[in-house]
């Protein structure tokens, strides 16, 4: 069976090949409700594959008409093939953890990180989130900061501190670091940042 956007595309094919047609005579060819015609025009258009010619009136475009005559439209849901990622996405890791910290402290050291996003049982967890951190400022999201957090013990040069500022800071989702790519991708923005340095 045809996908609701295909069926609606493939209407205005049959029905209104080169002139306009309108929402009312879309419902009554294919038995679709309002909201499936509504979201799927919405989708169409989107596509630039039909274009309003007024409230609630269609017309395809010459790109739907290459679509319809080449037998398709390419409108399945899904990742898209030049912005596919390749990037699994879970909800709740270390490093999903530390970003949400890092966007609530700004200013931080990894001990700081590691008080706040600890559950118990980590593996070798300063050394995970140092990698991160590292990565987030090879990336230009994090500033190392000239002045160092006291360490603990005598002789230490003490830890260092990272600042995020508000430009830097994206969005919600942590950036995903790809060490066999050398970059982060940042679902926030869509793009893939390189590590320098």
């Amino acid at each position: 069976m045809a996908w609701i956007s295909e069926q609606l595309l493939t209407a205005i094919g049959k029905h209104a090949l080169n002139e306009c047609i309108t929402d009312a005579r879309l419902l009554a060819l294919t038995g679709l409700n309002d909201k499936q015609v509504e979201n799927s025009a919405l989708k169409l258009r989107k596509h630039e594959l039909i274009e309003l010619t007024g409230p609630g009136c269609y017309r395809l475009t010459d790109a739907g008409r290459e679509a319809l005559a080449a037998g398709k439209a390419n409108l399945r849901s899904g990742p898209k093939g030049g912005s596919r990622t390749n990037t699994r996405i879970c909800k709740d890791t270390l490093r999903i953890r530390v970003w949400r910290a890092i966007r609530i402290l700004r200013k931080f050291s990894i001990p700081d990180l590691e008080l706040l996003v600890a559950q118990g049982g980590e593996k070798d967890i300063g050394s995970n989130i140092g990698k991160y951190v590292r990565a987030l400022e090879r990336a230009g999201y994090l500033i190392r900061l000239q002045k160092r957090e006291a360490g603990t013990a005598l002789t230490s040069n003490g830890f260092i501190r990272w600042w995020l500022p508000d430009d830097k800071d994206t969005g919600l989702h942590a950036p995903v670091l790809s060490v066999a790519k050398g970059a982060l991708y940042d679902r926030n923005t869509e793009e893939r940042r390189p590590l320098c340095g």
